[in-house]
């Protein structure tokens, strides 16, 4: 029967330094902090501004749906602004996150606008 290649050199295996370490994984949780003030644009009005307490990964939509929520549910079509309100700036996607708007941290203002719902007060 056959032989066994004695003759032959075992090859011995190459481990990689890494082989079975694994890599610390990633926080999901953004630790720096935005405080925003969130007004409305105009007429300005000191009881519609509030504080959010967020990080530059909160998307404008969270933004959004706050502002909603204190009005609540009465307002929609919202044009919101990062730190000045112009309407060349208004932000048209709402999978922005502040951090995309130009905001990394400590604090900034976020501006809004809409347009008032017809319905019996408005007629």
């Amino acid at each position: 029967m056959g032989k066994k290649g004695k003759g032959k050199k075992e090859e011995a295996e190459v481990r990689s330094q890494w082989e079975g370490k694994h890599p610390e994984p990633k926080s999901r949780i953004d630790e720096r902090k935005v405080i925003a003030t969130v007004k409305l644009a105009a007429p300005v009005c000191s009881l519609l501004e509030f504080k959010l307490e967020c990080s530059p990964s909160t998307k404008i939509s969270y933004v959004v749906d706050r502002i909603i929520d204190r009005h609540d549910g009465s307002i929609s079509d919202l044009s919101v602004c990062v730190n000045r309100f112009h309407p060349e700036e208004v932000i048209t996607g709402r999978d922005k996150t502040l951090e995309q708007c130009g905001v990394f941290g400590g604090e900034c203002i976020i501006y809004y606008d809409f347009v008032p719902r017809a319905g019996a007060l408005l007629q």
